[in-house]
């Protein structure tokens, strides 16, 4: 009987502490979460371990969920646009496409902030990640909580957070039967809280793009019209 309760409550310990780690966060960061964010961004991308392509990004966001990305100039005409759950891709300043795509990095990596804790519960399981379930681990030298999971090499969503920062450092997602490892990197200071500068997305075990952030501002003047993909070319935010 002493064994079945100890069971009982280790479980609901754990479950208890899926919860908390996701309200720490948000109580460290969600008042003072900035509120726009641009930067210039150096792409790479892999095929077989060699890099086959590279191009630079000029991105500017506002949380929480949207984002201009120009690719290798700001007046190419070649841009996507992810607005609430939709991406928009343009190619000479024309539509190319438009599908439904939740950009749950973004929310985690600050969206999260925006909303209600009660909301960001719901998104999160929306997203695949199951608060009910956590470990924690030591990732690269660091300990890490892992939400979305209960041990190692379990199935599942699920993003790692540095127990010390409270900032996502890894994120494992399964979609349409592949298997993606995000690691979030290079954490610098902003303002009062933390901005990752680095990011490596895998595909199968296999490197598929990184991402280098330099030029990073907060809180910038974002005009709503740039960010909005009817209004593609009425207004300028990136100084030549």
């Amino acid at each position: 009987m002493k064994k079945l309760f100890l069971f009982f409550f280790l479980c609901i310990a754990a479950n208890a502490q899926a919860q908390d780690i996701v309200k720490k966060m948000y109580s460290r960061y969600a008042k003072d979460f900035r509120k726009s964010l641009s930067f210039v961004q150096q792409t790479a991308f892999y095929q077989n371990d060699t890099i086959v392509r590279k191009a630079v990004w000029y991105e500017a966001l506002v949380y929480p969920d949207k984002l201009r990305i120009d690719i290798n100039s700001p007046d190419s005409g070649n841009v996507i646009f992810f607005v609430n759950d939709s991406a928009y891709r343009y190619q000479n300043n024309k539509l190319k496409g438009k599908s439904y795509q939740p950009h749950d990095l973004l929310f985690v990596l600050g969206g999260m902030y925006s909303f209600p804790l009660d909301t960001v519960y719901e998104k999160l399981k929306r997203f695949g990640y199951d608060t009910q379930k956590t470990f924690e681990t030591t990732w690269k030298g660091k300990k890490v909580i892992v939400v979305g999971a209960d041990k190692e090499k379990a199935g599942g969503n699920q993003f790692w957070v540095d127990k010390e920062k409270l900032v996502t450092v890894r994120i494992l997602n399964n979609k349409n039967g592949q298997k993606s490892e995000i690691l979030c990197e290079d954490y610098v200071r902003l303002g009062k809280g933390w901005c990752e500068t680095s990011i490596k997305f895998y595909t199968n075990g296999k490197l598929r793009q990184t991402e280098k952030y330099t030029k990073l501002k907060e809180n910038v003047k974002i005009n709503p019209d740039f960010l909005d993909p009817d209004k593609l070319g009425e207004v300028k935010f990136w100084k030549q």
